[in-house]
């Protein structure tokens, strides 16, 4: 980690900054149904079961993405760090299950879910922590489970001192840094797809890397 900032204050810094901002990020973000999103949820869909266990990291106020599971019949647990997101989610997505907390101090049984993913969240953690709390997703999946994130493209940190009006971090471990993390903390994945897209964000470009494999029988 570059940064010489400590990982309990980086993520004092995103919870505090989401909490502050939870409306104002809900109104911008909700109406960005990004389609690489979507396609992995509408795929997801086609592929489990109704009443499968899907664990979201990062779920935000709860649209679209939580929503677009539970309206696959999935019964969805999300968990994000800021309590103020929670909030809106349990407004927006009453179906669903939520709990607060830092993902990286969460802890489920092996084998818990059909499926787990983190959109637009793992990237808030640092760096360090990307490859052990994959391993930890990995481990949660059932066999044959489904696994789904997306990462920042660079290899840096970006701390902000006003996003949206507030101080934000996140950092990238770079495009070959996410692929060497999956072959050392990624052990038992198969079928892994490996996709960089770009999306509009606000008036700029910005890359993501996407991932998306299943945990082998």
């Amino acid at each position: 980690m570059s940064t010489s900032i400590s990982a309990t204050d980086l993520k004092a810094i995103v919870k505090e900054g989401y909490d502050a901002i939870a409306p104002k990020y809900h109104s911008w973000a909700a109406p960005r149904l990004t389609q690489k999103r979507t396609e992995y949820i509408e795929r997801l869909g086609k592929s489990l079961p109704k009443g499968s266990k899907v664990l979201e990291l990062g779920c935000g106020a709860g649209l679209p993405a939580t929503q677009q599971l539970v309206d696959q019949g999935f019964e969805v647990l999300g968990i994000d760090i800021s309590s103020s997101q929670l909030t809106l989610a349990k407004e927006h997505v009453p179906r669903a299950q939520f709990m607060q907390g830092d993902m990286t101090a969460i802890e489920f049984e092996k084998g818990s879910f059909n499926a787990v993913m983190a959109f637009y969240s793992l990237f808030h953690l640092p760096r360090d922590e990307h490859g052990p709390m994959l391993k930890k997703m990995v481990d949660w999946l059932k066999p044959g489970g489904w696994l789904l994130f997306n990462l920042h493209t660079d290899e840096k940190d970006h701390m902000r001192d006003d996003w949206m009006g507030v101080k934000m971090f996140s950092t990238g471990l770079g495009i070959e840094g996410n692929r060497q993390m999956l072959v050392e903390y990624g052990a038992g994945l198969i079928d892994v797809e490996d996709v960089i897209d770009k999306e509009f964000v606000g008036r700029f470009e910005e890359n993501f890397h996407w991932i998306c494999a299943k945990k082998s029988f």
